[in-house]
């Protein structure tokens, strides 16, 4: 009898602790998300491309769209990872680019992923919540999304995706926090292109801008 009620008293036990960790999981589910994500894009970064924004690679990003400038220029053109990183960072504005440092670009299948260092302070506590107490001045920032040529000369990267040390933000506030750090209103970031490019694919290998038929 004994054995039995041991048997009994250990079952409810650990339906306990399971039902715990049920609760405990849904609870922090966007955390643990951000988290998955995190190592999952790491151990998949093999198959994309990334680059660092430099000096050397905007100089060639521009001698790049240059050339479809021309009236007899290429049909398209294709930009590198560290090129992409390079036309990001010099179209944020002075208060973006002091606010994010250590600017690096991963190409992926219709998507651009930044990552780097965010000074948080730029971040509004009513964004953080009880987040904020947790944060050091400097924290690894990922923004996401994909880019589309939204009128001649202006590419829009549209972040879906914001996470700070691996937490990410609801995909709501995404927009807001993205005009936190560009001073706008539209929830994207410009990279300027000639008014030649029509069309733009986002590819591991690289990003094409396809020129202007007629």
């Amino acid at each position: 009898m004994a054995g039995c009620l041991k048997n009994a008293f250990a079952t409810v036990g650990c339906v306990t602790v399971l039902a715990a960790a049920g609760v405990a999981g849904w609870e922090y589910r966007a955390q643990l998300a951000g988290v998955y994500h995190a190592v999952v894009g790491n151990a998949s970064s093999d198959s994309a491309s990334a680059g660092m924004a430099s000096a050397s690679a905007k100089r060639s990003a521009e001698r790049k769209e240059g050339a479809m400038r021309g009236s007899r220029g290429p049909a398209y053109v294709v930009l590198t990872a560290s090129e992409i990183a390079s036309l990001i960072a010099d179209g944020l504005a002075p208060s973006a680019r002091a606010s994010i440092d250590s600017i690096r670009v991963t190409l992926g299948s219709g998507r651009v992923t930044l990552d780097g260092r965010i000074n948080t302070a730029v971040l509004s506590p009513d964004f953080l919540g009880p987040f904020k107490e947790a944060l050091a001045s400097e924290e690894p920032v990922k923004i996401a999304g994909p880019a589309h040529v939204v009128e001649p000369g202006v590419i829009a990267w549209i972040p879906d995706l914001f996470t700070v040390r691996a937490v990410p933000f609801p995909a709501s506030s995404v927009p807001r926090l993205v005009n936190k750090i560009t001073g706008r209103r539209d929830g994207a970031i410009p990279i300027a292109v000639p008014p030649a490019v029509a069309d733009v694919r986002i590819r591991p290998d690289g990003v094409t801008f396809y020129r202007r038929t007629n």
